[in-house]
């Protein structure tokens, strides 16, 4: 018996592995055919620049090539797997706009957006829970209460909330800065100095992601913990006259956790998709704002690169889902 786990472990982490391996080269395929698609190719936008530095024309087209991380002098098939090739080795082609590859610019600006959607969702997966808990065990005016100005919430989108925000926090009270990750006269580094201004910062970004997303956890607890109050063993629970907070937090909230935990890890690599209005309108140096920054000047390499590692994001985000709850649920192994 303990063989056969160990071959159906085996299979589904190979099938797992596959899986994501085939969506990564479809995915990567994807932003190979829009290079080719979009007006101005970039290979002939830099073998231009080249050409008006004095530089050799068959140099150039090597540099350019270099540059933009394919050759559309050669064979589809053949430009193609130089492009894959060039991908997986961390080469995303040559911006534009600040004149540097798109891999550095993406590395630089990566943190900024993991720090953003980590803090804000973390923050939010774990109050939503605890308040989705409480509102589903209460009925009448509190639960009323919750839903309400949850939805009220749930219904401005993220741009809106985020002008109100710098309207109410930042030009009449004063009180947060609105726009940079931190102060042009402080020096970044691991000081105490740079990490408080870092975070007067980033404090009405991170609160405009997490009244964004917030209400989401509250609702998708709240549900769960109605599905469930309604199962066999609750109600056994409740007629041997269990207090009524351990069978919340025993009965209900342990089996309302799984679920929300599975979610929890998709929505990590949704939220890269997300931070293009909210980083764009704080001027965060993040993944979102080099997209809009690379998409709004035509510098397409950077933009296709943004938006790939964006999709990596997502792909990797569900793999590790779908990792974590095979290996907590035995179930998902056998299928």
């Amino acid at each position: 018996m303990a063989r056969r786990d160990v071959i159906n472990t085996s299979i589904w982490a190979a099938k797992s592995i596959a899986i994501v391996f085939a969506e990564l080269v479809f995915a990567i395929s994807i932003s190979f055919f829009l290079i080719h698609a979009m007006p101005g190719n970039p290979y002939q936008i830099i073998l231009v620049g080249l050409l008006q530095r004095g530089i050799p024309y068959e140099q150039a087209k090597i540099m350019a090539a270099a540059l933009a991380g394919y050759n559309p002098n050669v064979n589809p098939i053949v430009s193609w797997a130089g492009y894959m090739w060039s991908v997986f080795h961390g080469n995303l082609g040559y911006s534009l706009i600040y004149r540097a590859p798109v891999s550095k610019i993406i590395a630089t600006a990566a943190p900024w957006t993991i720090l953003l959607v980590a803090v804000s969702l973390t923050l939010a997966f774990a109050t939503g829970y605890i308040l989705g808990l409480y509102a589903a065990s209460k009925t009448g005016v509190v639960d009323a209460l919750i839903n309400g100005s949850l939805s009220f919430f749930q219904s401005i989108p993220a741009y809106v909330l985020a002008l109100i925000l710098i309207i109410i926090f930042g030009v009449l009270l004063k009180i947060a800065p609105i726009a940079g990750a931190y102060s042009s006269n402080v020096t970044p580094g691991f000081t105490a100095k740079f990490i408080l201004d870092v975070m007067r910062h980033l404090a009405l970004p991170l609160l405009t992601y997490f009244l964004v997303i917030f209400p989401g956890w509250v609702f998708g607890t709240r549900s769960l913990a109605i599905s469930i109050t309604r199962e066999d063993y609750v109600l056994v629970a409740k007629a041997r006259s269990l207090p009524e907070k351990r069978i919340t937090l025993t009965y209900i909230g342990k089996n309302a956790l799984l679920p929300q935990l599975t979610a929890l890890l998709y929505s990590y690599g949704l939220m890269f998709g997300s931070s293009i209005f909210i980083e764009s309108t704080f001027a965060i140096p993040g993944l979102g704002y080099v997209l809009a920054i690379g998409s709004g000047s035509r510098d397409y390499l950077l933009t296709i690169g943004s938006f790939l590692v964006i999709i990596i994001a997502v792909i990797l985000g569900n793999f590790i889902a779908d990792v974590t709850y095979g290996l907590i649920d035995p179930r998902v192994r056998a299928v």
